[in-house]
């Protein structure tokens, strides 16, 4: 347990911390309510979530309670302050967790995938229908997750998003890309249960989605060279493999 919480993190005393969550973006923190927080009353357990530009804040919180109103899988917003929400604590394991314990109980040198992983693409599916239905009811725009990383989703009953910082206007393509690209690229990259499983993701999404096949490939490629730009040669290297991959593959056809 972390027993000394930065100073700067405005209404962070009224908590214990149990746990700082990996965050590229912010401090996520796991807390625990003590008797002078109002929260203690509710539950025991939040996510609190400092931001560091906070100018992103408000665009979350409209976002997380508009999608809450119209019933999309999301944490509930119990209290925001000057730069930090505090959030419902979801318990269960991220997506990426069990996406890598399918792996690994199929094996990575696999092509075939097993009912749970299958079912694990309908069910995320099932949550982006949500997310994109609410969200074109509630401002006549297509808007987008924008990081579907897979740290982003957590499985319960079925999946919730619990990010979407990023959310912004876009075609669904550039969210059902980006995601393949992940689900091919967490390490080991490419394996062949890696190939299979993104092939279905692909296949399944675009059908349920009504996606253009060859816009969410090409979507596939810009998070590549994204990719090439955070890791540093990734793309250069992987290049003539991806270029198969997209162009050849029954997976992806």
């Amino acid at each position: 347990m972390l027993t000394n919480p930065a100073p700067t993190s405005e209404g962070l005393y009224c908590f214990a911390v149990e746990k700082k969550f990996i965050s590229r973006k912010n401090n996520v923190f796991l807390v625990k309510a003590n008797s002078r927080h109002t929260f203690a009353r509710k539950q025991k357990y939040a996510i609190y979530k400092e931001y560091s530009h906070p100018g992103r804040m408000p665009k979350e919180i409209k976002m997380l309670q508009m999608l809450r109103e119209r019933g999309v899988a999301i944490p509930q917003v119990y209290e925001i302050g000057n730069n930090y929400i505090l959030l419902k604590y979801l318990e269960g394991p991220l997506f990426l967790a069990y996406f890598c314990w399918q792996e690994s109980i199929s094996g990575s040198e696999s092509s075939s995938l097993k009912d749970p992983a299958y079912q694990s693409i309908y069910s995320l599916c099932s949550w982006f229908k949500d997310f994109y239905t609410a969200a074109w009811e509630a401002t006549g725009k297509q808007f987008i997750m924008g990081d579907v990383n897979f740290r982003n989703f957590i499985i319960r009953e079925k999946i919730y998003g619990i990010d979407l910082e990023e959310c912004r206007e876009g075609k669904i393509e550039e969210d059902i890309g980006s995601l393949c690209a992940y689900a091919l690229t967490y390490t080991p990259s490419f394996t062949a249960w890696k190939i299979a499983m993104a092939g279905k993701m692909f296949r399944i999404m675009s059908e349920e989605l009504g996606l253009d096949r060859n816009l969410v490939k090409e979507e596939m490629r810009k998070e590549f060279f994204l990719m090439a730009k955070r890791r540093g040669g990734f793309y250069e290297t992987m290049e003539p493999l991806v270029k198969n991959l997209l162009d050849n593959n029954i997976h992806f056809a």
